[in-house]
């Protein structure tokens, strides 16, 4: 028994002997074949510059190495795959990036792909009716890195070395199947994928664990730089700097760890413990001076050590430097400052938006309030949007001195410098920013706005026997008394399963000029969210800019299922946030001092200067209709009112007649009529009665406080 068992421990050992022995083996022959295939590869033509800029240089030999730039380069080549049109736009991606101070091994696994997309070049040119760019390569590039079955993301957390290979493997396996299912290949051509296939699987071994170990090191750098933005988000700067310091220890050349500090640091110097409030406001506050002149000091270093570094990414930078002058008095240098980041934000975009790609993969920031406050803290700061808008800072100085011309001004500059920048990420946090903010300024920026309506309706096809879910006919009517010149719409849509405050933003294309009383349609706008399609829209808002304008547009109706999304956007004083500080928590009083109008001057307008008619139109096929007339003094419409006769009954006719809003409602005349007038600011209740022959306004009360 003893020897058998002697016998048995023999045979195991000495298969595993050959088991090893034949690894070994196989394993070096691997090597040498790859080796062999990186030396023998010649990249032709095409792909020289791509491949050329692909190799290491001696200063990425050396053992530091720029983690952001290494993450950029990692998620951008597989990035560009999907959004590139074609082969020849992805190799002139790949051959104008900057690969400096990024490691070797990342380059050396990157190199590995180019024999494989070579050989795909190459079958796309010989096979004109495959379509192997969008069918294939596209998906290849996101759907590997991104669209890995939940049951096994277990295996990546638990084994991130074989664990995620194998992940990898199974998930471009299946890409490569289901690509072969759809074309139907044939014979040699079937062959040639599937060595192609056999070949990216093997640069995905070479890659997987490159991959892993670099995601895994930005994970955790990302964990510190989250917190840093998070308290930013609850007023903290103490804990903000304290965030940043823990980032800089390890990665003192970190962009956004510099901007945090420094962003920490100017907000420490009017940073109160004992309340916790920050005041972004530019009086002077109750920090010792002394405190505060130690803090801008230091952000001054640590902003000039940052433009040393980014010169070509300086914008916000600028911005900062712009407060901290501000804050000391010196209101000159800060609108310099102010204007030298104004210019350098767009020419600046793309390049600070470049890593915005790491952020799109962080997919799990979309879960939360938190992660999505995070994004957006992050692209206003590469974008220059809300605290960062070095427009808003020249608004907010105006604004203090009471110049509301030109804070006006820069308020629309802003929305301008935004709209020219091609992105439109941030632009509902800039409305709200102004409304919070700046509103006395911006609420005047077009006080027509109530008067411009927008209805939309699912698409029409086939002469209207079905319908397009996936696309909606919009029209713009114009109900003020001004041409609409130069506009520009942007749909804000919002979807179910969406944050509250979350929109889908669409710019829809520019319009030359909406005559008074006219209308114009634009068709075939295209959704495309997310899979989102007309039966998921939940709410839609929108904004419209001209050539010296920018409002909301309040009035805005689903025509296909009869929904009005008439809306108020005019700040209301009673709701703002406590948090916010003197300057942005306005009152009723002093929007109606800005617009220097008073409750008792609206009254009185409205007693002495209203029009009220009854009139009867004769109609053929029905009896007659009676309508009410009522002309209202036109600067009713600096509060942003909505009407309704007797509370419920909406106005058939609503437009600016020169110095009247102009009312029409079809009913007969009761008793006691109603015209109820409600806005944020003042909300009247007026009575018009008949006495004699005429309808005159027999009294004004204001709902709001009684009178």
């Amino acid at each position: 028994m003893e020897e058998a068992t002697r016998k048995r421990k023999k045979r195991l050992w000495f298969g595993l002997l050959l088991f090893v022995i034949g690894a070994a083996l196989l394993l070096v022959l691997r090597l040498r074949n790859d080796k062999a295939t990186q030396e023998e590869y010649q990249p032709i033509e095409e792909f020289e510059d791509a491949y050329e800029a692909i190799q290491p240089q001696e200063e990425n030999l050396v053992p530091t190495y720029d983690l952001e730039k290494t993450i950029r380069v990692i998620n951008s080549l597989e990035v560009a795959q999907t959004q590139m049109g074609s082969f020849d736009d992805f190799l002139a991606y790949m051959a104008r990036q900057d690969y400096s101070g990024v490691p070797a091994e990342v380059l050396d696994s990157k190199a590995k792909l180019m024999p494989v997309l070579q050989k795909l070049y190459l079958l796309q040119k010989e096979h004109d009716e495959l379509n192997l760019w969008t069918s294939l390569v596209q998906k290849l590039g996101s759907d590997v890195a991104s669209r890995i079955d939940a049951g096994d993301m277990g295996l990546l957390v638990l084994d991130e070395g074989i664990g995620g290979l194998w992940i990898f493997k199974k998930t471009a396996g299946m890409i490569f199947e289901q690509y072969q299912k759809e074309q139907r290949l044939k014979g040699e051509l079937q062959k040639q994928i599937q060595e192609v296939q056999v070949e990216y699987l093997d640069y995905l071994e070479a890659f997987t664990p490159i991959y892993i170990k670099y995601m895994t090191e930005w994970d955790r750098l990302c964990i510190d730089k989250d917190k840093a933005y998070i308290d930013l988000y609850n007023n903290r700067p103490d804990l903000v700097l304290e965030d940043c310091e823990k980032v800089l220890a390890n990665y003192p050349d970190n962009r956004e760890a510099l901007l945090l500090k420094s962003m920490g640091l100017v907000q420490s110097s009017r940073w109160s413990p004992e309340d916790g409030l920050l005041q972004f406001s530019l009086e002077d506050d109750s920090v010792k001076q002394s405190r505060m002149d130690a803090y801008l000091t230091e952000a001054q270093m640590v902003i000039d050590r940052y433009i040393d570094l980014y010169p070509d990414q300086s914008a916000p930078a600028l911005l900062l430097e712009g407060l901290i002058q501000e804050y000391r008095g010196n209101h000159a240098k800060a609108l310099t400052y102010y204007d030298q980041s104004s210019v350098e934000y767009p020419r600046q975009a793309e390049r600070l938006t470049d890593l915005l790609d790491s952020y799109r993969t962080r997919t799990y920031l979309n879960n939360t309030l938190e992660g999505n406050y995070l994004l957006d803290l992050y692209r206003s700061t590469m974008l220059g949007s809300g605290f960062f808008s070095p427009n808003f800072m020249k608004a907010m100085y105006y604004d203090q001195q009471g110049d509301q011309a030109n804070c006006a001004k820069e308020i629309y500059n802003h929305f301008f410098r935004r709209s020219n920048q091609g992105t439109y990420d941030c632009l509902l946090l800039d409305m709200r920013f102004c409304e919070e903010y700046l509103p006395n300024s911006f609420n005047q920026l077009l006080p027509e706005k109530n008067y411009i309506n927008l209805s939309f309706e699912k698409r029409s096809k086939m002469l209207g026997l079905s319908s397009d879910d996936m696309s909606i006919d919009v029209t713009i009517d114009n109900q003020a008394d001004i041409d609409l010149v130069n506009l520009r719409v942007f749909l804000c849509i919002h979807y179910t399963d969406m944050y509250a405050e979350d929109y889908d933003v669409i710019k829809l294309p520019t319009m030359n000029r909406i005559p008074v009383r006219s209308s114009v349609k634009v068709e075939r706008v295209e959704l495309g969210y997310r899979e989102k399609s007309f039966g998921d829209i939940a709410k839609v808002r929108a904004i419209a800019m001209t050539d010296d304008k920018i409002c909301w547009i309040d009035n805005v109706y689903n025509a296909t299922d009869n929904v009005d999304y008439n809306e108020g956007h005019a700040v209301n004083y009673q709701t703002l946030s406590a948090a916010l500080d003197s300057n942005a928590l306005r009152s009723r009083d002093a929007y109606l001092a800005s617009i220097k109008m008073s409750d008792d001057r609206f009254r009185d307008a409205i007693l002495n200067n209203t029009r009220v008619s009854l009139v009867e139109k004769k109609n053929m096929l029905k009896k007659d209709q009676r309508f009410i007339d009522i002309e209202l003094p036109r600067e009713l419409i600096l509060l942003n009112p909505t009407f309704t006769w007797n509370q419920d009954l909406m106005p058939v006719e609503n437009y600016l007649k020169g110095s009247y809003i102009h009312l029409s409602f079809e009913t007969d005349l009761t008793p006691e009529n109603v015209l109820y007038m409600t806005s944020n600011y003042l909300n009247y209740a007026i009575t018009i009665r008949l006495q004699g022959d005429r309808l005159k306004v027999a009294s004004v009360q204001n709902l709001m406080n009684g009178q």
